[in-house]
């Protein structure tokens, strides 16, 4: 009574209600409350993935057992009505007994149609299974109790149902499927040998036709043997259930390490691509494809040559199982942009060590680059500007000699025409050198000019219009300068940076006819951006890094000082200056000051 009082609490606890054909007895008790029994471990339970994985298993075991007992039933009923027909025709399957068999059977296919329809909309699967087994357990003790209880041929159906037990995966589930078989299976044999309960119409083998000795070897080698198999089946069960913990600890390692990899992958700055033997793309992060240009969904299935042609030869260079350490080649993005890359490669190997592929991780090193360049410009131009400075007070004294040599000699009574011509051209020639010299001075030495607060927008307006006052034919002044862009910069020398990049804009137009110069003002980021778009011929690709190096003119007769004090004057405000441009496009220059 204790046992069957606690089996009953566990069942009490189950709070999914099932509604059951009958009222239960002892063995459906007992299989109630081993149903009772939590699915699978807490970890597992807490988990939102292992109780619907779970569920899924005990779902395809219902179906098998289902499926099975229709096939088992169809196996004996072929069987019968192939005996039939072998031994006496189809008149012997008319008798009482036949009937009785064909009344099992339909049984059975009526109750696994009931069951293919309840199927889908029970709450609790393992107490539904039981019900099922339960049901199996009497038919199996039926059909004993007719084929001659402890001599019956049909004790091998107890076993069945104990496995599918232990198909559940339940600690005690087998343990009590085995225990209530045994207990069935010796009371319908003794009973049916004691003649207490009654035959089944037309049946032919009677369970008192065996001797005592026989039944009880019968009943204790199958009683053992079930025993096994409920040790056996428990132990499986437990099994199973541990496999499934350890499966599902594995999964969710296997799921934390799988999203801690694509964070990581999609969490780093540089590009890393992944190719297979043929050079075609099979994974690349985020910002592999922004550095590219490329949208991910392009570059995947297609070589990395295509937007690479350097990289395919170092591949080359490299062979299939070589590494590339370090390497830096140029990418010419879609957009027209030039990008400088670092470039690193190794092989791809499988688990087994077979290469199937290769890594290639990239960084663009393009702003890097830039910052070194304008380094070794800054230091270049320091070290020229100290030269010029001592070559300039050298040269101005002697200038200084001549000029008023000549201008004493002119007043000389003797002097001709010609010779006055002469002069007159030896003292232009030294006013312009006297220039040339001022302006390397100003370039060298900065005058001391105490910065404020100004509107860049106002500023470069005032520029805009004393410029437009010189009236150049065919060229022409597109503004677009906001007010309160407000930067901390020194008025005369801002004015003369935008002054030169005006001048330079239209002398660059001159050449070609004319066109439209673009004065833009604006923000990027922390910094105010202004912009100086001419339509000129643009300027060569190679000639760009030396723009701003002092002597170095793109134009006839200039004097390759102008764009170096203007490089020097932004770089003293914190600034940078760069420029842009293609042949046949003009040339853009870009300032850009801290923002006060």
């Amino acid at each position: 009574m204790n046992a069957r009082a606690a089996l009953s609490e566990d069942a009490a606890r189950d709070s999914a209600p099932v509604a059951p054909a009958a009222a239960p007895g002892p063995v459906t008790a007992s299989l109630t409350a081993a149903a009772t029994e939590p699915i699978g471990p807490p970890a597992a339970r807490e988990s939102g993935a292992a109780p619907r994985r779970r569920r899924l298993e005990t779902l395809r075991t219902i179906q098998y057992l289902m499926v099975f007992r229709v096939a088992m039933a169809t196996l004996l009923l072929g069987t019968v009505v192939a005996t039939a027909l072998g031994n006496g025709g189809v008149d012997s399957l008319s008798g009482p007994f036949p009937r009785f068999g064909f009344g099992m059977l339909f049984a059975t296919y009526l109750a696994s149609v009931g069951y293919g329809i309840a199927f889908r909309r029970v709450k609790n699967l393992i107490r539904f299974a039981y019900l099922q087994i339960t049901g199996d357990l009497v038919l199996a003790t039926l059909l004993i109790h007719a084929t001659g209880g402890g001599q019956s041929p049909f004790f091998f159906l107890y076993f069945l149902d104990v496995v599918a037990v232990a198909l559940l995966a339940q600690r005690r589930g087998a343990a009590v499927a085995a225990g209530a078989s045994a207990v069935l299976m010796i009371a319908v044999s003794v009973a049916g040998y004691l003649r207490v309960l009654p035959l089944v119409p037309g049946q032919s083998w009677l369970p008192w036709e065996v001797s005592r000795d026989d039944l009880v070897m019968r009943l204790a080698l199958n009683a053992v043997a079930l025993g096994a198999v409920g040790v056996l089946t428990t132990h499986l069960a437990r099994q199973t259930r541990q496999a499934g913990e350890r499966l599902t600890r594995h999964e969710r390692y296997a799921g934390d390490l799988a999203t801690l990899h694509e964070n990581t992958i999609r969490s780093m700055t540089s590009g890393l691509v992944t190719l297979d033997l043929e050079g075609r793309v099979t994974s690349i992060n985020e910002a592999g494809s922004e550095i590219l240009g490329v949208p991910r969904a392009r570059l995947l299935a297609e070589p990395l040559e295509v937007h690479l042609p350097q990289l395919a030869l170092l591949l080359l260079e490299a062979g299939p199982q070589g590494t590339i350490r370090r390497a830096e080649i140029t990418a010419l993005r879609d957009d027209g942009a030039v990008r400088n890359l670092g470039i690193s490669a190794a092989p791809l190997a499988d688990h087994t060590g077979g290469v199937i592929g290769r890594v290639i991780h990239f960084q663009d090193l393009t702003e890097l680059r830039r910052m070194q360049l304008e380094v070794e410009r800054a230091e270049r131009l320091a070290s020229i500007g100290r030269l010029a400075a001592g070559i300039a007070h050298e040269i101005r004294n002697p200038l200084a000699s001549i000029s008023g040599s000549i201008e004493m000699l002119k007043t000389t009574p003797g002097a001709d025409a010609d010779s006055r011509q002469l002069m007159d051209i030896a003292v232009r020639e030294v006013d312009r050198l006297n220039r040339l010299i001022t302006d390397l001075l100003d370039y060298a030495r900065p005058h001391k000019e105490e910065r404020r607060r100004l509107d860049l927008g106002e500023h470069a307006g005032e520029i805009v219009r004393a410029f437009e006052q010189e009236r150049r034919e065919k060229i022409t002044v597109a503004v677009e300068l906001p007010a309160g862009v407000i930067v901390e910069a020194a008025p005369g020398q801002l004015r003369q940076v935008l002054w030169n990049l005006i001048r330079n804009a239209a002398d660059a137009m001159s050449t070609s006819g004319g066109g439209e110069i673009g004065v833009r003002l604006g923000t990027d980021g922390p910094r105010a951006a202004l912009a100086i778009r001419d339509q000129g011929a643009g300027i060569p690709r190679d000639r760009l890094d030396r723009l701003f190096e002092p002597f170095y003119s793109t134009k006839t007769g200039g004097t390759g000082l102008g764009l170096a004090t203007v490089a020097r004057i932004v770089t003293d405000h914190g600034g940078t200056v760069d420029v842009s441009s293609e042949p046949g496009q003009g040339a853009t220059f870009t300032v850009r000051l801290p923002l006060a």
